[in-house]
């Protein structure tokens, strides 16, 4: 078997395919697997670590600018040259699209060979460029079943869920404090900003800290910044006398996960997915400048239905991120109400179903499905 990952840009487009990576090769040991993405490290690094091929294609944002139309259709053309190249020589039985501009081109590639193809989506509101492509796809999975509206001109959409990391949704819990020199009897908070961080967030934070040193003894944080502000946030958790992990970007976030009482994060997909798979009761910014402000709608999804709270940035200040974590802390019945709730939202096998309707439509049989669900 030979499949093709198209996409990434950020790390929720990634994750989600290398979750579906991983269960094609718990089902495929043979399978060759090569992700297809865009000139940023990260995502090299982050591929080649799970022991899978990776490829630079040419791929750019669709800016709102006439001046850039041709510079971005000269990408695009290039991108369409190199994806025909590279399918051409390994023959995939299947190229899955990971959504947003890096999988335009090798999905418009895979449809001029005439390959089956397959597109993932995460969040409530499809981006632009997945709305294009649906039409080019045989299928699109996504997450939220208020998400089909969106692809009418797509020949099938299934509801199946976002694909987690099997340490995500299977690993043991709350048994590698240790590793991160943190204290099992404490109450943990998670903050992060997403795989590039987020200033905001972690401004508001450092303001919060001496709101919450009076309760260092039952209240300890991870604190994942992004590169930007991981200096200047170290320092501050090190002025005060609550116990903290900070670091730049966790590649563990499994564990760190599955550590956390709270989590306050921005609202993209794979993150809602990962939380709710858990059931970890949310405070949810989303970011104001998202395209569609997909991320509202995303984090409304949560709010609604009681598994968190919706904080608009606009409203974010160190005196309310206060109060909500001390409405979680000393409210226990609210707590596990809304633990329950985040649970029920989650969708952990959701990994299972994309890759059983992955093998259907490139004809292959699937022999190992009970060990695919651990």
């Amino acid at each position: 078997m030979k499949v093709i990952f198209a996409g990434g840009g950020t790390g929720g487009h990634l994750m989600v395919g290398l979750s579906t990576a991983e269960e094609i090769r718990s089902r495929f040991s043979d399978a060759e697997i090569i992700f297809f993405g865009t000139g940023k490290e990260f995502e090299k690094r982050c591929v080649e670590q799970r022991g899978f091929q990776f490829r630079h294609i040419s791929a750019r944002k669709w800016e709102r600018s006439y001046k850039r139309i041709f510079t971005f259709i000269g990408v695009i053309f290039v991108g369409i040259i190199e994806a025909l190249f590279e399918m051409r020589r390994c023959k995939p039985s299947i190229v899955i699209g990971l959504g947003g501009y890096a999988s335009a081109a090798p999905l418009i590639a895979a449809k001029l060979l005439n390959i089956p193809s397959v597109l993932l989506e995460q969040n409530v509101i499809p981006g632009k460029a997945n709305r294009f492509l649906a039409k080019w796809v045989h299928e699109v999975y996504c997450h939220w079943r208020s998400s089909v509206k969106w692809f009418r001109r797509a020949k099938i959409v299934c509801v199946t869920g976002t694909p987690i990391r099997k340490d995500i949704a299977y690993g043991q819990e709350k048994l590698c404090f240790e590793k991160f020199g943190l204290n099992p009897l404490k109450n943990t908070i998670f903050v992060t900003g997403g795989s590039q961080g987020a200033q905001a967030i972690n401004e508001v934070m450092l303001q919060c800290l001496p709101k919450l040193e009076s309760l260092t003894d039952t209240l300890q944080f991870i604190h994942c910044t992004g590169d930007h502000d991981y200096e200047m946030v170290k320092a501050a958790y090190k002025q005060t006398k609550l116990d903290a992990f900070v670091c730049r970007f966790l590649d563990d976030m499994g564990t760190a996960l599955r550590m956390a009482d709270i989590i306050i994060c921005r609202a993209g997909a794979t993150t809602i997915a990962e939380i709710t798979a858990i059931g970890i009761p949310a405070i949810v910014i989303p970011y104001p400048y998202a395209t569609d402000n997909h991320q509202y709608w995303n984090a409304m999804e949560v709010a609604s239905n009681g598994a968190g709270y919706l904080l608009q940035q606009i409203d974010l200040t160190p005196e309310r991120v206060t109060e909500l974590i001390g409405d979680l802390l000393n409210n226990r019945e609210k707590y596990e109400r809304m633990k329950r709730f985040s649970k029920e939202m989650g969708i952990p096998q959701a990994a299972v179903q994309v890759v059983d309707n992955i093998c259907r439509v490139a004809g292959l049989k699937s022999t190992v499905f009970a060990l695919s669900i651990g």
